[in-house]
């Protein structure tokens, strides 16, 4: 059955894989721009990234398109032409990367610990492993291993065990370009109007009409998997 489990696991996935990680401390990193091939048990998602800065980079990814202006990050969706806006630390319920602001004390905080080194797409890499929160309500955890440029100050590689029923997620960064990126590409496109919560962004069901522990009827129940399965089929067609 749907439910707010489901949506967060689902909106955590999308943060991971398109690697809203990167709120690392201050240091210097190169502009550069960039694919993510990510892979679940559903296929794989390809996307693009463009990084200014460790405050000030973007996202796209099935359909949805993250522009990060720390603290505040935009969430587009450009099946609804809507967004939603969001300061890190609102998110950090539903994202354990949300939030971070100094790596080395996110990765002590959290357990994760440097395994070793490799290099990935030409840049050197340190290894992080451990086990991250991925929901601080239900208390859902997942084991991540980490692959973090030096050099770019961005992680090239990331692996999730999800909790059920998201599962495994895979992502890679692969054909990175270095140089300077358009101030353009961190702006709100034309066209697109701001929405009140994260689900009428994204065009999901509106779940607040629903008091604790109260059931939707059946027929309401099946217009909103409807809904639901619309939403995601237009963002795997993006």
């Amino acid at each position: 059955m749907f439910n707010k489990t489901v949506l967060t696991l689902l909106v955590a996935a999308l943060f991971i894989s398109g690697s809203l990680f990167s709120h690392t401390a201050m240091v210097h990193a190169e502009e550069f721009s960039a694919d993510i091939v990510t892979d679940m048990h559903t296929g794989s998602v390809n996307g693009k990234i463009y990084f200014k800065n460790t405050q000030l980079n973007r996202s796209d990814m099935m359909g949805m398109i993250n522009i990060v202006k720390y603290p505040d990050v935009y969430q587009l969706f450009t099946g609804t032409k809507k967004y939603h806006v969001s300061n890190v630390t609102e998110l950090e319920t539903d994202d354990p990367m949300a939030g971070i602001t100094d790596f080395k004390a996110w990765a002590t905080e959290n357990d994760l610990k440097k395994t070793g080194t490799e290099s990935l797409e030409g840049f050197d890499c340190d290894i992080y492993e451990g086990t991250i929160e991925v929901d601080e309500e239900t208390g859902e955890t997942a084991p991540m291993k980490i692959w973090l440029s030096r050099k770019l100050q961005y992680p090239l590689k990331t692996e999730t065990l999800m909790p059920a029923p998201v599962g495994s997620v895979v992502s890679v960064v692969k054909n990175i370009e270095t140089g300077k990126q358009p101030a353009h590409l961190f702006e709100i496109p034309e066209g697109y109007t701001q929405a009140d919560t994260m689900e009428q962004a994204m065009g999901m069901p509106d779940m607040s009409q629903f008091s604790e522990g109260q059931m939707p009827t059946g027929e309401q129940m099946e217009n909103m998997m409807k809904q639901v399965q619309e939403m995601m089929k237009n963002m795997q067609q993006q």
